[in-house]
């Protein structure tokens, strides 16, 4: 259970660690009184809070996948 837990989280990880420095093609003006970089920091800092919400999300399905996968194999 643990193993799959931390699997799946290291993958929650690595997959909400790909667009935080991304920038978009078509990027948004920063509001009004905030300079470019300024406006990114935050961008990046609010994807750096949902990182963790994600890879917890990901660790606590993996942990369900887990559980599951060993009833499935005491079942036999």
């Amino acid at each position: 259970m643990v193993l799959f837990s931390v699997i799946a989280g290291y993958i929650g990880w690595r997959r909400a660690t790909k667009p935080i420095y991304r920038r978009t093609y078509v990027e948004p003006d920063p509001p009004e009184g905030m300079t470019r970089r300024e406006y990114d920091r935050k961008i990046r800092a609010r994807r750096k809070r949902w990182r963790l919400v994600i890879t917890f999300f990901y660790a606590v399905m993996g942990a369900i996948g887990g559980i599951v996968f060993l009833l499935l194999l005491a079942r036999r």
